[in-house]
């Protein structure tokens, strides 16, 4: 058996599959197991460092079909939303709460604000594109903390005594691939970039994993208490899955 470990540690591949033809960015290492994943960059395999070019095909072929609708989605999310940057460096609104938030520039050393009322986003005169999109961030990342825990708080009043959620904290995350999480710890993540999303989307997402305080699975019994918490779920939950966690809705 010739072994065909990658010289580079990544590299670009394609294979023949029943729909078409399929790139993939293959990443050799010392695991085990094959991984897939499609980010931001298409699909991802990470292979163990001696399996073979042959098996590794193998294997991706009985993943076809979930392969190309992993792809369909993805390809569906690349049309609907967009890098924060690239929004930025073409001049658009930001998108805030679903609605557009234009820039303001402020005199050296004022500090950052975001506006509700004028919809807008005041920064000092930035020295470069980074240096900007970090300052936006940090406003951001402030205003999605505020509106998320009136969002958690708004969510509880809802439920009977009975049925009060145990105590839990709420914390900011970044992932490129997931809406939230939440741990035994009773620690509610959720990512910042929410706070760009209408306020029906970023509610199902608090929902959902506020649900998950009492049951840390999709069991029917999750669904219920989801359901309690948000009458009317399913519409946010349909939305969500054509969009991209790592980046910002077109309007």
């Amino acid at each position: 058996m010739q072994l065909t470990a990658a010289p580079n540690p990544t590299e670009v591949r394609s294979i023949e599959l029943p729909w078409g033809v399929c790139s993939y960015i293959l990443k050799r290492s010392k695991r085990r197991s094959v991984g897939f994943l499609i980010g931001d960059q298409g699909l991802q395999i990470s292979a163990p460092l001696r399996l073979s070019l042959t098996e590794l095909h193998s294997i991706i072929a009985t993943k076809a079909s979930w392969i190309e609708q992993r792809l369909k989605q993805w390809e569906t999310r690349s049309k609907q939303t967009v890098s924060l940057s690239s929004l930025l460096d073409a001049g658009k609104p930001v998108p805030v709460r679903g609605e557009a938030y234009h820039l303001d520039t402020l005199p050296p050393r004022c500090k950052p604000m975001l506006n509700p009322w004028t919809k807008s986003i005041a920064l000092p005169a930035c020295e470069s594109a980074v240096q900007r999109d970090k300052a936006i961030e940090k406003v951001l990342r402030a205003h999605a903390k505020e509106v998320f825990t009136h969002m958690a708080a708004k969510l509880l009043e809802r439920q009977p005594a009975a049925q009060r959620l145990p105590n839990f904290s709420i914390h900011l995350s970044s992932p490129s691939s997931r809406w939230g999480s939440c741990n035994s710890k009773r620690e509610v993540r959720l990512n910042w970039r929410l706070v760009h999303y209408p306020p029906q989307l970023i509610e199902y997402v608090i929902a959902h994993e506020l649900a998950h305080l009492v049951e840390m699975n999709h069991s029917a019994r999750f669904w219920a208490v989801l359901e309690s918490l948000m009458p009317g779920y399913q519409e946010p939950h349909k939305l969500l899955s054509k969009m991209n966690p790592a980046e910002v809705p077109v309007l």
